[in-house]
C-alpha cells in the first residue's frame, strides 16, 4: 500500500481531470488506492486492534485520505448490511461475481454515484477484483473453467470478466495475468471466436494455449501452442493484426504491437508456480514480488540496480505464495538486508558492514 502524501489539488488545477475525485475535489491516484486497500481489508474483518490504530493515524494525516474514505463509504452504504463490522461485505463478495457486480454498480447507478464507481473502476485493483467474474488474490494461482469449456489459470493479483454472446466469447483481462487453453463450441457460423481484451486491444485465438499479461500501459503475449492474432486498438487503419505461433511473444501498446520474439522463461514461468530472474534488476524484481504480498515492498535506491539471476517458488495451483520467504533469501544472493518495520512495510536496503 502507497503512502505518499499529496498536496491538496484544486479542481481546475491543469492536468488534474483524470484524476479521481471525491466530494468534487479531485484526489491523487496514490491517495485513491491506499483508501480503497484499506477499505476492502477493514469491511473483509478480522481488523486487529494495531490495524486500527494504523488506520486512524492514515485516515488523519491528511484531508484528502479523511474525504476519499468517506466517497467510499457513500458509495457502498447505500448496500443492505454494510456496515463498520463487514457482514454485508463479506456477503457480497462471496456470492457470484457477475451477480455482486450487477447488484453493486446497480445501486451505484441508483443513487447517483457513477461518477464515483466510474474512479474505482478505472482507479483500484480491489474495484475490478470485485467486479470481475474470476479473481485471484494477492500470492494466488486459481484456476477456473469457463462456460465454453476454456480453461482459466490466472496469476496473483488477477482479474477477469466474461462476455460470451452466441457469436463470440470475449474475455476482458481487468488486471494481471492469465494462461488460456481454449475450448471449441460451435456457434451457428462454425467454431466461436475466443477474443481476450486488455487496455491495449485484443489477441483473438485460433484454437491455442497463450499467456496475456497486463502491465501498465502495455500488453504482452506468448503462445504455447497454435496461433494468436494480435491487434493494437489505435493501429493506423488497414494495420494487419500480427500473428504469433508457438514459441513466439510480443508486446503491444495501443499504437503498434513489437515483432515477434522467442517466449522466453519468463513469460511463461509464474503458470508453473515459479519466479524466474534472469539478470534482472533488484528494483523490478521487487515490483514483481509485491504483487504476491500486501503492503509497500521498497528498495532503496543504492541497491536498486543491483542484478542477479535465479528461480524462486511461488506456490502450487490454489495454494498461497510465501513471498516473505522469498524476501527472506535475497541476502544469500546479494549484498542488502531485508527490515520488516511492519507487516505491511518492509524495505531492501544495503547491507550493513559490506
Amino acid at each position: 500500500m502507497r503512502s505518499r502524501t499529496p498536496a491538496p489539488l484544486s479542481t481546475s488545477a491543469p492536468g488534474t481531470e483524470a484524476l479521481p475525485r471525491a466530494g468534487g475535489v479531485a484526489i491523487d491516484a496514490a491517495v485513491a488506492e491506499a483508501a480503497a486497500d484499506w477499505f476492502t481489508r477493514w469491511h473483509a474483518g478480522g481488523f486487529t486492534t494495531a490495524e486500527q490504530a494504523r488506520w486512524r493515524r492514515w485516515h488523519d494525516a491528511h484531508a484528502d485520505h479523511a474525504r476519499a474514505w468517506q466517497h467510499l463509504q457513500s458509495i457502498t452504504g447505500a448496500l443492505p448490511g454494510l456496515n463498520a463490522g463487514g457482514l454485508g461485505y463479506r456477503v457480497l463478495h462471496g456470492a457470484p461475481a457477475s451477480a455482486a457486480r450487477r447488484r453493486l454498480l446497480g445501486v451505484a447507478a441508483g443513487v447517483g454515484a457513477a461518477v464515483g464507481a466510474g474512479w474505482m473502476a478505472a482507479r483500484t485493483p480491489q474495484w475490478q477484483q470485485i467486479a470481475a467474474d474470476y479473481r485471484s488474490g494477492p500470492g494466488e494461482r486459481r484456476q477456473f473453467q469457463l462456460p465454453d469449456g476454456t480453461v482459466l489459470l490466472l496469476g496473483t493479483r488477477s482479474a477477469v470478466a466474461l462476455h460470451f454472446t452466441a457469436t463470440e466469447r470475449r474475455v476482458r483481462l481487468l488486471q494481471g495475468q492469465a494462461l488460456f487453453t481454449t475450448g471449441h463450441p460451435q456457434g451457428a457460423l462454425g467454431a466461436l471466436p475466443f477474443v481476450v481484451e486488455t487496455a491495449e486491444g485484443h489477441v483473438r485465438a485460433l484454437g491455442t494455449r497463450f499467456t496475456v499479461h497486463q502491465h501498465d500501459g502495455l500488453t504482452q503475449v506468448a503462445v504455447l501452442e497454435g496461433a494468436v492474432e494480435v491487434h493494437a486498438a489505435d493501429a493506423p487503419p488497414g494495420t494487419l493484426p500480427l500473428r504469433l505461433d508457438a514459441g513466439q511473444a510480443t508486446s503491444f501498446e495501443r499504437m503498434r504491437a513489437l515483432p515477434p520474439s522467442a517466449a522466453g522463461e519468463r513469460e511463461v514461468a509464474w503458470s508453473r508456480g515459479q519466479l524466474w530472474v534472469d539478470n534482472q534488476r533488484l528494483d523490478d524484481f521487487l515490483a514483481e514480488l509485491g504483487r504476491y504480498r500486501s503492503g509497500w515492498l521498497r528498495v532503496d535506491p543504492a541497491v536498486a540496480g543491483l542484478r542477479f539471476s535465479g528461480v524462486f517458488p511461488v506456490g502450487a495451483v490454489d495454494g498461497q505464495a510465501d513471498a516473505d520467504a522469498i524476501l527472506s533469501m535475497l541476502p544469500n544472493s546479494l549484498p542488502v538486508q531485508v527490515r520488516w518495520r511492519t507487516r505491511w512495510w518492509v524495505v531492501v536496503e544495503a547491507a550493513t558492514g559490506r
